[in-house]
């Protein structure tokens, strides 16, 4: 474990100017950037050269805390081994690691994420919620040492992490490395850099079939002039995608796509080529949605073009399945299809916070039919279970709000159940359930959901759930006319400053509920009588009004995931 500003710089690198150049430019401009490639390629000192280049010309005058996940992390995990590297102490909160390292000026290196990816995706996860909460009121950069501020450097929080393939987390940026060559007309010391464009290794060869490649006639668009072009045959990459893309069950994008592909070492450039090359060889099916540009917060400013959709013809898909069962893969590409659906329900989550609900409701549609796959297909192991409930969780806003609290039940129930171990996601997942229940008027199982909720939260010191569990609570009192407790449980809801705002209702849900149960308590201080077994709560919601939803499709939205590859 070290503190990159600290440490000697690492070696020097000759070569990789395309791959230093692409971090540089992605880390100026995203808060986290994976360095991807196989092992002992050198992603780790690609990464540390360039975070050391950065802190000695002051693009980032704090430096940079590594957290070496092969060597450093013990038994108390992510947090705790990252935690000790900026020099605090080991039960420090995601919340507070990324105030302290955006006051710093720190970036965050997680090395060799491999062996704890899904712990280092749910860590980065948070540090990026409680940095994006925080983005303009940092305040400048303190450099260690210094006299005073330095607001060169800009705000917020940047984190570069290292693996063989990305974290899968919705703000996330890839730079792609290959191994080098060694051409044999020039010796055995030269060698030669590739690009990162070009086509990585791939560990697993499906072996070809006769579909797809001269049996089918390419794909022409009707506008195109001249003759059809002779059917190319497909290369191994095509095929590998094709397998791989069998088992998404609907329309996806090429962000997707890339997502299943970069989990076979096949770069986001290659997957790109790939599905084109299949689409001319009538293997996809392109998908055109109206409209053709994205929404924005604002309605008068016009989105940017919405990337295409694709769809895999039944038959495609079968002959894809197949192939992906024989080469063994089949459980690879549900994990990272799984990973994936976890990026987008956070992206509408944090979308749903901001300006223009529309936005969230929209991205939501348009992948309805892969997060309702990634909540419904049993999960491969306990990891997969835990990235399931974690979206079922960020999409608490479409079951609560926009009318599917029975589909949310469902699909919570049943993760709950494949989900056993005590986490802080699971906490979360039992106050929605408990939510859920309240708001179809089962207020025993509401109750116990609850109460399991509360103390799991109070065992992983997660206030904010702690906060949401008394807003229930309050309500179901208001709905039993217990003014006195309903007025409790609501006060300290609406009183909670909240870390992680991105999913539940806001304190300022709580305090309209508060003013409407002290109106009901009367001047005094008594209850005022009123009519009924449950008295003017009866009438009062369990959520805000619903937002108007419209429905029209359309292509994936500007932002986080528009690419997975440079841009």
């Amino acid at each position: 474990m070290s503190a990159g500003a600290e440490d000697p710089p690492p070696p020097g690198i000759t070569g990789r100017a395309a791959e230093r150049g692409a971090l540089r430019e992605l880390l100026a401009r995203s808060p986290l950037v994976t360095v991807t490639g196989p092992a002992n390629v050198g992603k780790s000192t690609l990464a540390r050269a360039v975070l050391e280049e950065a802190a000695r010309h002051g693009g980032r005058p704090g430096g940079f805390v590594r957290v070496g996940c092969r060597e450093d992390v013990a038994e108390d995990g992510v947090t705790a081994a990252l935690s000790r590297a900026a020099g605090l102490p080991h039960d420090t909160t995601p919340q507070s690691l990324a105030a302290h390292c955006a006051r710093l000026g720190l970036t965050v290196l997680l090395d060799d994420c491999d062996p704890v990816a899904g712990a280092c995706a749910w860590l980065v996860r948070q540090l990026l919620r409680a940095g994006a909460g925080r983005a303009g009121a940092a305040g400048p950069v303190l450099r260690p040492g210094a006299a005073g501020p330095d607001v060169s450097a800009g705000y917020g929080l940047r984190i570069v992490a290292t693996a063989r393939q990305p974290l899968g987390v919705g703000a996330e940026r890839v730079v792609g490395v290959r191994g080098w060559s060694r051409p044999g007309d020039v010796g055995a010391i030269a060698r030669q850099v590739i690009a990162p464009k070009v086509t990585a290794p791939k560990p697993h060869v499906i072996a070809p079939e006769p579909y797809g490649a001269a049996t089918l006639m390419p794909y022409v668009p009707a506008a195109a002039p001249g003759p059809h072009p002779s059917p190319a045959p497909l290369t191994p990459t095509d095929r590998l995608v094709w397998a791989r893309l069998s088992v998404l069950p609907g329309d996806f994008d090429g962000w997707l796509a890339g997502c299943l592909g970069i989990s076979s070492d096949v770069s986001a450039w290659d997957v790109e080529a790939a599905l084109e090359r299949l689409l001319r060889a009538s293997v996809l099916v392109r998908v055109r949605n109206a409209p053709t540009t994205a929404r924005t917060a604002d309605p008068s400013v016009p989105g940017p073009a919405a990337p295409p959709r694709y769809r895999l013809p039944a038959a495609a898909r079968a002959v894809g399945l197949a192939r992906v069962r024989a080469a063994g893969e089949e459980g690879v590409a549900l994990h990272a299809f799984r990973m994936a659906c976890a990026a987008l329900a956070a992206e509408a989550q944090i979308a749903w916070q901001g300006p223009d609900r529309r936005i969230a409701v929209h991205l939501v549609e348009t992948e309805r039919h892969n997060l309702r796959a990634a909540l419904a297909r049993p999960p491969l192991d306990a990891a997969d279970a835990l990235t399931a409930l974690d979206t079922a969780v960020s999409l608490w806003f479409r079951w609560a709000v926009c009318g599917r609290r029975r589909e949310g039940r469902a699909h919570l129930g049943r993760l709950l159940r494949h989900c056993g171990d005590d986490t802080a996601v699971r906490a979360r997942a039992l106050w929605l359930a408990g939510w859920l229940a309240a708001q179809d008027h089962a207020h025993r199982t509401a109750e116990s959901l609850l109460d399991r909720a509360a103390r799991a939260a109070a065992r992983h010191a997660d206030a904010d759930t702690l906060a949401r569990v008394a807003h229930a609570r309050g309500v179901l009192a208001l709905r039993r006319a217990d003014i006195g407790t309903a007025v409790a449980w609501l006060r300290r809801a609406a009183e909670h400053t909240y870390q992680d705002a991105w999913y539940g209702p806001g304190p300022a849900y709580s305090q309209v509920l508060l003013a409407i149960a002290l109106a009901a308590s009367g001047p005094a201080g008594a209850p005022v009588p009123v009519p009924g077994p449950w008295g003017m709560a009866a009438a009062v919601p369990l959520t805000p009004a619903r937002t108007t939803q419209n429905e029209t499709r359309s292509g994936p939205l500007q932002g986080p995931r528009c690419g997975l590859g440079l841009t």
